[in-house]
This record gives C-alpha cells, structure tokens and sequence, in this order.
C-alpha cells in the first residue's frame, strides 16, 4: 500500500500531536462572545469539502486560539463521521479507490495543517510564553483614598492615586472616608467626563469604621505610559468621584 495513503487513512484516530493540540486549545483559549470566529459554512465546508478552500490562508490559524471554532470543528467531524458509517452499511461505495483515495486525502489536510501550525506556532511563542503569563498575573496594589475628601463630577481631587502598572492589578481600594457600602463601578479614564474608559471593573464595598473598601480587578495592559484618572461611581450615586493616576 502506498506510504502516502496509509497516512491520510489514519484521519479517523487522529496523531497524538493533534489531540493534545486539540486540548490546549479548548482549555487556554476560550471565546465565549465568538469574536473572529470562522463562519459555520466555511467551518462546515473545511470538514466535508476541504478541497474547495485554500487552507493556507492565515485566517484559519484564528482555530488555534479559539476553543468555540475548535469545538465546533470536532462536532462536524463527529457527524461527519457518524453519517460515513451509516452510509457504509449495506451500501457499496459508488466512488472509484482513486476517488476514495483522493477523497481521503483532502479530508485529511485540515488536520496536516493544524498540526504543522501547531508546532510551528508552539516553537515561536514557546521563549515568549512564560513572559506573557507573567505579565497576565494580576499584580496586587493598594490605593489609599481615605484622606481624598469627597470631590466629584468634572472636579478631580487633588490627592493623587500613585503609580500603577501595564499590568492586571488587583487593586485593593480604601475609599474616603465615610463613603457609603454597595455596589462600585472602578474605571480608568483620560478625562474627568468619564466618557473615555480605558478599564473599568465592578466590585462591592463593605463599611469598615469610618471608610469602605473594596477589591477589583483591572487590565491596564494595553494602555499607554501617562496620565490618567481613577474613577468611582456607587450604584446610588450618578457623580463619579476622580483621582489623578499614572499608568507606567
């Protein structure tokens, strides 16, 4: 038997190399709101008609970080597979063993392609990965807003937050004294309007004495060294409350 058939035949067990690809996917990588995602057609076509797309375009490496399009590539193939044997049941194959051969060729070059973009992305990002989960490791601050006073609206007050990092930090926040318990929405703005949110996060405070507390996380990754502003606004209270903060 041809060496070459033998190997696109193996489609059904699939290599170890592309199950364990398969998993980090679904496990690291998970898109619940879908975005980017490949469209259910496409998808449909990669599994039963692979021939008709051009699987090096890089848009299909968007599976390898993305557990919603993976998962749904597995049904397919599951179905896929499920209506073969049931076809094959009683029922001679009306293609000829080139066109068998072929067929299963094509059916096989998703997972070739996977595998081969697995370990070539795997190798490129393998120095960078340990850096990158560093940097998504939440860094704990503290912001002492206890003496800041209660100014408001388009007025910032002039106690300054600090400094804080690009970083995931998961701030623990005194609030003023006196400020009332409940629900907080935290943001980082580049104006005391408000309107230009760069982070925001969403916490409860509980009364402690004179002050409330409360402890959120915020992604400040993305945003650029300089100056900006810590925002709070309580559920019960449309005015937010504005604190000078750089972000370095």
């Amino acid at each position: 038997m041809d060496e070459r058939q033998s190997f696109f035949e193996d489609d059904d067990n699939d290599t170890l190399l592309f199950e364990k690809l398969q998993e980090h996917v679904l496990e690291k990588y998970p898109n619940p709101d879908r975005i980017g995602c490949i469209d259910h057609i496409i998808l449909k076509a990669w599994v039963n008609t692979p021939e008709k797309l051009d699987l090096t375009d890089p848009k299909y490496l968007h599976v390898l970080k993305c557990a919603e399009c993976t998962r749904e590539l597995i049904e397919l193939r599951r179905l896929r597979n499920e209506q073969s044997a049931r076809a094959k049941v009683g029922v001679p194959s009306p293609l000829s063993p080139a066109a068998n051969w072929r067929r299963t060729a094509f059916a096989a070059i998703p997972l070739c392609f996977l595998v081969v973009a697995g370990v070539i992305y795997w190798r490129t990002h393998s120095v960078a990965a340990p850096a990158q989960i560093a940097v998504a490791t939440p860094v704990a601050v503290t912001i002492d807003l206890s003496q800041a006073g209660t100014t408001r609206g388009s007025d910032a007050s002039t106690v300054p937050v600090g400094t804080l990092p690009r970083r995931v930090v998961n701030a623990h926040v005194v609030l003023p004294n006196f400020s009332p318990g409940g629900n907080y929405l935290v943001s980082i703005t580049t104006d005391r309007g408000g309107a230009s949110e760069k982070a925001t996060g969403r916490a409860v405070a509980k009364v402690q004495g004179f002050h409330a507390d409360l402890t959120v996380v915020l992604d400040l990754r993305n945003q650029s060294p300089g100056t900006y502003f810590f925002a709070t606004t309580h559920e019960g209270d449309p005015a937010s409350y504005f604190y000078p903060l750089t972000v370095r």
